[in-house]
C-alpha cells in the first residue's frame, strides 16, 4: 500500500515537473518568436525614449517632449512648396564604436546628427505617394519635403534607426532583396530582416518597401574565363550550353525577377509596390557585354514599378524635379563620408535661386564640383583640374529650372588651353557653353554626351596668366549668344533639350593638371 502512495506521488510529480518543463519550453519558443516580445524590440523602446530626450536638448528644450511640438526652424512661417525632393540613400548604421569608415556605411552617431540637424532645420519626411504625384505634378509639397531610403533590407539598418524615426515622427522606406528576406530560411538569417520584422515594421506606419530584385543582387559569371559582372545589367555565361544569353533570355530572366519581387512583396507584406532600386546603382549604364541592357531594364522596370531609384553622379543637381524622367530618380548616397552640416549645406545648397542673382563669393551659396576642385577664397571662386584630370566643371545649386538669363562675371585666366562660361546647365553631358581660348571664342553645346559646335569666332583673344576679361552669356528661348564686355561675339539657335538648366564656368587643357581661373562678381539678371 505503501509502495502504490509512493509511485503515485512519483507519477504525480513526474507529471508536474513534465507539464514545467513543457510549459517553460513553449514559453521560450513563443518568446524567441514573436517580434514584439524580442530583445531587439524591446531595446529599440528604451531607445526611441533616449532619442526623444536627445533631440530635446539638440533642439534647445525639453518642453512639450512627448507631444511632438518642439520648434522647427521655419515650421511656423508661410509654407513655400518645394522645387525640387531630395532623396537619401543609406546602407548599414552601425554601432560597434571601433568601426572605420568604409565608403558605404555610416556611423549610429553620424546618422543621429544628421537626422536631428534635419529635424531642427525644418525638413520633413514624405511618403512614396507623396513623391511620386510630387514628379507627376499632381502634388505640391511644402519646401523642405525629403525622402529616406534604405537599400538591402538589412537588420542593422532598421533597428539602429527607426527609434530615431519614431522620435522625431519621421518615415522611410525600406528597398527589400526579396529572395533573402522572403524566401526560405529567412527567419534564420542575421543580416537582412526576416518577414516577422518586415511585418513588424509595416505595422509601425513609419516604414514603406520597394523592391531591390528578389535574386538580383548579385555578381554572376559572364564569360568562360569566369569573369563576374552584375544580374540586371550583364548577360550571364551558360556553362551547359558554353555561351553567352540571348538577347531573349537575358530579357526574360529580368522580367522574370523583376515580377517576382512584386509578388513576394504583396504575398508576404500585402502591398503593391510602387518603387524599384537598383542593385549597385547600376541601371545597365556600368554593363560589361550587353550595350542594349539600359534601354532594356529602365523600359522592363517601368513597366512593373512606376518608379526607380539610383544614385545620383557627381554633376547632376542633387535634387528630384517634378515632371522630370522619374525612371531614373536620383538619391543622394550617404555614405561615411558626408557629415551632418555638409548634407545641410547640399540641402540648402540646392534652394531654389531667383533672379536677379548675385554672387560676390564672399560665402559659398551652393557651388557644387561636377568634377575637378573648387574653392571659395577671398571673395574669388577657383576651379580648375585636379591632379588626375585635364579639366574642372563648377555649377550653381538651385538653378536647374532657369530658362532665359543673361550672365556676366570677371574671370582671371590662370592656365590651360581655354575656360568657359556654362549656361542651360542640366547635368555633365547636358549643357551649352561659351568657351574663350586663344583660338577665339565657340558657343557650343552637348547633349546626351554628344558635342557640337553651333557657331565661333576666329578672333584671337591672347590668354596668358592674369589676363582679365569681363565675360558672359545669354540665353533666350533657343538662341544663346557669348559675351565679352557685354557684347555679343557669336550667336546660335540651341538644340530643344536644352531649354532650361544653371549655370557654371569651366577649364580644359591637353595636359593633367593644368587648367584653372578665378571668378568674381558673377550677375545674372
Amino acid at each position: 500500500m505503501h509502495n502504490k502512495k509512493l509511485k503515485k506521488i512519483k507519477f504525480t510529480i513526474t507529471i508536474f515537473v513534465a507539464m514545467a518543463v513543457l510549459a517553460m519550453v513553449g514559453g521560450i519558443l513563443i518568446f524567441k518568436n514573436n517580434y514584439y516580445l524580442s530583445q531587439e524590440f524591446l531595446l529599440m523602446q528604451g531607445n526611441f525614449v533616449k532619442a526623444k530626450w536627445e533631440y530635446a536638448s539638440y533642439a534647445g528644450g525639453y518642453k512639450n517632449l512627448f507631444t511632438g511640438k518642439l520648434k522647427e526652424k521655419n515650421t511656423e512661417d508661410k509654407q513655400e512648396d518645394a522645387q525640387s525632393v531630395p532623396v537619401l540613400l543609406y546602407h548599414g548604421i552601425i554601432e560597434d564604436p571601433n568601426w572605420k569608415p568604409d565608403g558605404v556605411n555610416i556611423s549610429l552617431e553620424e546618422f543621429k546628427k544628421q537626422m536631428f540637424t534635419l529635424k531642427k532645420a525644418g525638413y520633413q519626411t514624405i511618403t512614396l505617394e507623396d513623391f511620386y504625384s510630387f514628379m507627376q505634378e499632381e502634388k505640391k509639397l511644402p519646401k523642405k519635403s525629403l525622402l529616406i531610403t534604405f537599400d538591402d533590407g538589412r537588420s542593422d539598418s532598421f533597428y539602429p534607426s527607426d527609434p530615431i524615426f519614431h522620435a522625431l515622427d519621421y518615415n522611410a522606406v525600406m528597398f527589400v532583396i526579396t529572395g533573402r528576406s522572403l524566401g526560405k530560411g529567412n527567419e534564420k538569417s542575421v543580416f537582412h530582416l526576416s518577414k516577422t520584422e518586415l511585418q513588424g515594421m509595416k505595422a509601425t506606419g513609419r516604414w514603406e518597401f520597394g523592391s531591390h530584385t528578389q535574386n538580383g543582387h548579385n555578381t554572376e559569371k559572364i564569360d568562360e574565363n569566369g569573369n563576374q559582372g552584375h544580374f540586371m545589367s550583364d548577360k550571364l555565361w551558360l556553362d551547359a550550353q558554353n555561351r553567352l544569353e540571348t538577347d531573349e533570355e537575358y530579357t526574360l530572366r529580368i522580367k522574370k525577377d523583376l515580377a517576382a519581387s512584386k509578388e513576394d512583396l504583396k504575398n508576404n507584406l500585402g502591398i503593391s509596390a510602387l518603387a524599384f532600386a537598383y542593385p549597385f546603382g547600376d541601371y545597365g549604364h556600368n554593363t560589361q557585354n550587353n550595350p542594349t541592357s539600359e534601354e532594356i531594364i529602365k523600359n522592363n522596370v517601368s513597366d512593373i514599378f512606376p518608379l526607380s531609384f539610383r544614385q545620383s553622379g557627381a554633376s547632376e543637381f542633387p535634387a528630384n524635379y517634378a515632371g522630370k524622367d522619374f525612371k531614373l530618380v536620383k538619391r543622394i548616397n550617404m555614405d561615411s563620408d558626408i557629415s551632418a552640416s555638409k548634407l545641410l549645406f547640399i540641402l540648402e545648397g540646392n534652394e531654389k535661386k531667383t533672379f536677379p542673382y548675385a554672387d560676390s563669393f564672399s560665402e559659398d551659396r551652393g557651388w557644387i564640383t561636377g568634377w575637378g576642385k573648387s574653392s571659395l577664397e577671398n571673395g574669388l571662386l577657383l576651379t580648375g583640374a585636379s591632379e588626375s584630370e585635364d579639366s574642372s566643371l563648377t555649377f550653381l545649386g538651385g538653378t536647374f529650372l532657369w530658362r532665359d538669363y543673361s550672365i556676366s562675371a570677371n574671370a582671371k585666366f590662370i592656365k590651360g588651353n581655354s575656360f568657359s562660361v556654362i549656361g542651360r546647365y542640366i547635368s555633365g553631358n547636358n549643357y551649352v557653353s561659351c568657351d574663350f581660348s586663344n583660338f577665339g571664342v565657340s558657343l557650343t553645346e552637348r547633349v546626351k554626351g554628344e558635342e557640337r559646335i553651333i557657331s565661333e569666332s576666329a578672333k584671337p583673344l591672347a590668354l596668358i596668366s592674369g589676363t582679365d576679361l569681363s565675360v558672359g552669356m545669354s540665353t533666350k528661348g533657343d538662341q544663346a549668344s557669348c559675351l565679352i564686355e557685354g557684347k555679343a561675339l557669336v550667336s546660335g539657335k540651341l538644340s530643344s533639350d536644352l531649354s532650361h538648366g544653371g549655370i557654371g564656368f569651366k577649364t580644359w587643357d591637353n595636359s593633367i593638371n593644368n587648367s584653372s581661373i578665378l571668378i568674381s562678381n558673377l550677375d545674372v539678371k
